[in-house]
């Protein structure tokens, strides 16, 4: 999908000067931007939300307990000792 964006002239030398110091494409560097704006909203959305922080919480804490199983050698070694029982 083809897009046009119209951007004020200050705003659009800034977008070329941050393009030009990163070594991106002005497409590239509109992109990223609207990729972190769209992850900050998410995070925000997420930290607004009393439930997601709890439900975050209580992982952390079963991660810091030892509860979750991280990576194929512990999964592995979980399911040896299931089928020992």
């Amino acid at each position: 999908m083809a897009m046009t964006l119209r951007l004020d002239p200050d705003l659009d030398a800034e977008l070329r000067l941050a393009a030009e110091e990163d070594r991106r494409s002005v497409h590239q560097t509109v992109v990223l931007a609207i990729e972190t704006f769209l992850a900050l909203r998410e995070t925000a959305e997420v930290l607004s939300d009393a439930e997601a922080l709890r439900a975050l919480a209580d992982a952390r804490q079963a991660l810091s307990d030892g509860d979750i199983v991280v990576g194929v050698d512990a999964v592995r070694s979980l399911v040896r000792g299931r089928q020992a029982s």
